[in-house]
């Protein structure tokens, strides 16, 4: 037991991960309004990214996320020519959002979100089946 506790120190003083079912283990409907809340809100929206500095000239705020959102391309996709959607509607994998926090290419920027730990397995997948069940604004 002690090696376990300590092994989750390390780690978390690392920021590697989180031990136990803190909030990163939590579910979140796909919805717009979780992920807007759980996602984010709690992620995106420093000033210095998707929040008011608006990078790659996009707002992840209230109320701006979903129309900067669906259907409009992505600034940093250099891969694809029209550059992926941000989000498609039905296709995560078409999806530059669902791309680029799961496994971008170097042409579609870094890992998001950037200079904090990836998102959990549970955030991942509500944005993907938000997108998969047509990205509605709900």
């Amino acid at each position: 037991m002690r090696t376990a506790v300590f092994g989750c120190t390390v780690a978390l003083g690392i920021g590697a991960f989180s031990c136990g079912s803190g909030s990163s283990d939590k579910v979140i409907p796909p919805k717009l309004s979780s992920i807007q809340k759980e996602i984010f809100d709690e992620t995106c929206n420093a000033p210095s990214c998707h929040g008011s500095g608006m990078k790659g000239g996009l707002s992840l705020t209230t109320p701006n996320a979903y129309r900067q959102l669906i259907a409009v391309p992505g600034t940093t996709d250099k891969k694809n020519s029209p550059p992926l959607m941000r989000v498609k509607p039905g296709s995560p994998d078409s999806s530059l959002l669902f791309v680029v926090i799961t496994s971008p290419d170097t042409n579609q920027g870094e890992i998001m979100p950037k200079g904090n730990e990836r998102l959990s397995p549970n955030k991942v997948e509500a944005i993907r089946r938000w997108i998969l069940a047509g990205a509605p604004d709900n």
